[in-house]
């Protein structure tokens, strides 16, 4: 039953990232259709994070009266519903509704995924069922671009979003079926529980580290295919082809993240992740052919690697029975600058053309935060929880 639970957690926060990544190499699609500027089709992912971050937060109203198990079906109506208002919109500001439809749908599951993977499974394997369950989200960067790539030809970039919608249905009726767990309640984001966790100085570190993985991953995925065709002149499916290829290595790594977290630590793990996307970020800004090719590969890859370490350490930070709440104010503020913030103004960058700036100025900042992460010594000491013996 363990085992089930996490398969199917892990399908469904595949739904629901991929729900919003799909939007990314339909980009190009979009703004053409509706005629608008690339900061204009960056900010669909600002609307999705205004949707997500409010969703993740306040999402312990709803484990109160509905327990995690009624609120992740309710994730997934939710963003099937978004879905369907951005397949049939007659215009951009229609559309910029549904996404964020998507964006309540999609934040309010993490907390109750991840707490019903934490009350459920041991500590001694809580790391490898949270890397296994961050599987999900890396198979959907890897799924975005390929359907695209097979169905806009077909479909067009709507008839894309309803097969969308068809997955979610379908993995609501399974799960509210066949799924198991998630019957406790979370925990209201009672201000003496938000002001417990902002007084802790590491709350804060791992909050500046999710900002920058997120924009090192989910936010560069997010204008990546833009900028290829735009700037570096690609066509449309060799880049969607790239961006994809891209995400394969980073599923791999999942594999064995969580094996890697047990056996050097947390803080080891995020320090080479950090490194080796910092690196890489400086040439997708600057280089051409090859070169480029082996950045778009490596930039990501590796970062993958961060969230599993950095999920359990949030997983220790606070009482256990309000880690719902711990994990909501975390990670909210994250998303909505990795994936928000980070995509409008990088689409403001394109419209002046000079976007390897913005590149430029993300490698700085990830290559900054891997030195604070070597300084650190006590950071992620907690983590991994000790085996047993």
């Amino acid at each position: 039953s363990r085992a089930r639970l996490v398969g199917l957690l892990t399908g469904i926060i595949f739904l629901s990232m991929l729900s919003r990544l799909v939007f990314s190499p339909l980009l190009v699609y979009i703004q053409d259709e509706f005629v608008i500027s690339q900061s204009q089709a960056g900010s669909v992912f600002l609307i999705i994070a205004l949707g997500y971050s409010p969703g993740m937060l306040f999402s312990g109203f709803l484990t109160v009266k509905m327990r995690h198990r009624g609120v992740i079906i309710l994730s997934l109506f939710m963003e099937a519903l978004g879905l369907v208002v951005a397949a049939l919109s007659p215009s951009f500001s229609v559309m910029c509704l549904g996404v964020w439809l998507i964006g309540i749908g999609s934040g309010i599951y993490p907390p109750s995924g991840i707490a019903s993977i934490t009350e459920t499974v041991s500590a001694r394997r809580r790391g490898m069922a949270l890397a296994i369950h961050e599987i999900g989200p890396n198979v959907a960067f890897f799924a975005a671009p390929l359907l695209a790539l097979f169905f806009y030809h077909r479909l067009g970039w709507r008839g894309i979003l309803l097969i969308v919608v068809c997955l979610n249905l379908f993995t609501a009726l399974l799960y509210a079926r066949r799924g198991t767990g998630g019957d406790s309640r979370g925990k209201t984001p009672q201000l003496s529980r938000l002001l417990a966790v902002a007084k802790l100085r590491e709350a804060w570190f791992i909050f500046g580290l999710f900002c920058i993985a997120l924009c090192a991953v989910q936010g560069v995925f997010a204008i990546l295919p833009m900028f290829l065709i735009k700037a570096k002149g690609l066509d449309p499916d060799t880049a969607n082809k790239l961006v994809s290829v891209s995400r394969i290595s980073g599923i791999f790594i999942l594999l064995v993240s969580g094996s890697l977290v047990d056996a050097f630590g947390a803080r080891r793990v995020i320090l080479t992740a950090f490194l080796v996307s910092g690196a890489a970020t400086v040439f997708l800004g600057l280089a051409q052919g090859g070169l480029l090719i082996a950045a778009i590969i490596v930039q990501p890859s590796l970062m993958t690697a961060f969230f599993p370490a950095g999920l359990l350490i949030i997983s220790q930070l606070g009482p256990p029975d309000s880690r719902n709440v711990t994990f909501s104010f975390i990670v909210n503020l994250a998303v909505l600058i990795g994936n928000g913030i980070m995509p409008t103004f990088f689409g403001f960058l394109g419209d002046l053309g000079v976007q390897p700036i913005g590149f430029g100025v993300l490698a700085a900042v990830t290559l900054f935060s891997a030195v604070c992460v070597y300084r650190a010594r006590s950071f992620g000491s907690a983590a991994p929880p000790p085996r047993a013996s």
